[in-house]
């Protein structure tokens, strides 16, 4: 018999946490201001390198995208307990995931755009139909194949650590205190720096991103709140600016620890229009992330013979207007497909069986 260590209300809560939204917010604009900059040739500002801004962006996307799941994870232990518990939260991911980077994939294949490699690139090198497919599966860290477009090579290895998310978070419950968890983060981290410093694990080097969201989550599990919110955003860009002069691997892991430990100690942000922009921003960063080098290239590449400012208003205009639709014709509908399949129909015909055995 499972047992849940927080009211569902409290993880709802959490789960719609401006101060998430707020780190969801920064890390897409991390990458978008880096691309950016980056199409104009502007990829350093003295000692700060701008690609480690935009890396640093897509890791403390893994630091989110782990403990928003942990929290989705427990409510779903709250409700259907564990049975089909790994195969109902997968069912949820691959219709999250897949529906827009297929579309996105498919478009930039079918239309040969010049959106591989990175967006200061602009090119269509050669590629398989092989190379498509597997973007389309998202399997291309795995195959060795380009990514299409460039920023997409962040979803496999977020897939792939979908896999043992799951059994993480079973693991994480029966783990009685937050600081055996830092405990055993920091042996699991402290063996994948040997292991890549022998020469090996180029695919697990990101585990260690993913491994402060479940410590968020731990921690989040303890009342109080006690510091402003204003200091998060000063201990968020600190990290930025000490990762852009290290500009490491290991210094990317302790930016993630650092703010993955101290986020659910911050009080909620109380200014209106911070809410409602960092709310906005992460709702459609997905599209953003994954549509921004698009809006790069119709605005620079196809618009170049237009006045400037006319190409600045493009870009503007397709950063902003081309994720929401997305959102709003297929993120939308098929992540609310993917509820329905995993809840109405796995769950529900799994509890069916079981009072028809029980009758």
């Amino acid at each position: 018999m499972f047992t849940i260590r927080a009211p569902l209300g409290f993880l709802a809560s959490m789960n719609d946490s401006p101060n998430l939204d707020f780190l969801r917010a920064n890390a897409v604009l991390m990458v978008l201001v880096f691309h950016a900059l980056g199409f104009f040739g502007i990829r350093r500002l003295g000692p700060f390198d701008l690609e480690a801004m935009g890396l640093l962006g897509v890791l403390l996307f893994f630091v989110h995208t782990s403990f928003v799941l942990m929290l989705s994870l427990e409510r779903q232990l709250a409700r259907f307990g564990r049975e089909r518990f790994f195969l109902i939260f997968m069912v949820r991911r691959c219709f999250r995931i897949y529906p827009l980077s297929l579309v996105v994939v498919a478009v930039i294949a079918l239309f040969k755009l010049p959106l591989m490699g990175p967006p200061w690139g602009m090119h269509w090198p050669p590629i398989t139909g092989h190379d498509i497919f597997f973007n389309l599966l998202l399997v291309q860290n795995v195959t060795g194949s380009p990514s299409m477009p460039g920023p997409l090579w962040s979803l496999p290895f977020e897939m792939q650590m979908y896999l043992f998310l799951p059994a993480l978070f079973l693991l994480a419950g029966k783990v009685k205190s937050a600081r055996a968890l830092v405990g055993g983060c920091v042996l699991v981290t402290a063996a994948l720096a040997l292991w890549i410093w022998l020469g090996h694990g180029y695919h697990l080097k990101y585990i260690p991103c993913f491994l402060p969201g479940i410590l968020a989550y731990k921690l989040s599990l303890r009342p109080g709140r006690g510091w402003a919110f204003p200091w998060l955003a000063v201990l968020l860009w600190s990290c930025v600016g000490i990762f852009m002069v290290l500009y490491t691997l290991e210094a990317g892991w302790v930016m993630c620890f650092i703010l993955g430990a101290a986020i659910p100690h911050f009080a909620y942000i109380s200014n209106r229009l911070v809410r409602r922009a960092s709310h906005l921003i992460a709702k459609y960063s997905y599209g953003i992330y994954l549509t921004h080098c698009f809006a790069l290239w119709l605005a620079f590449v196809k618009f170049k013979p237009f006045p400037g400012v006319s190409q600045w208003f493009v870009f503007a205009a397709a950063v902003v207007l081309i994720p929401i639709v997305l959102y709003h014709l297929v993120e939308l509908p098929l992540i609310s497909t993917g509820r329905k399949l995993a809840e109405e129909r796995l769950a529900s015909s799994h509890a069916q069986v079981l009072a028809g055995g029980a009758a």
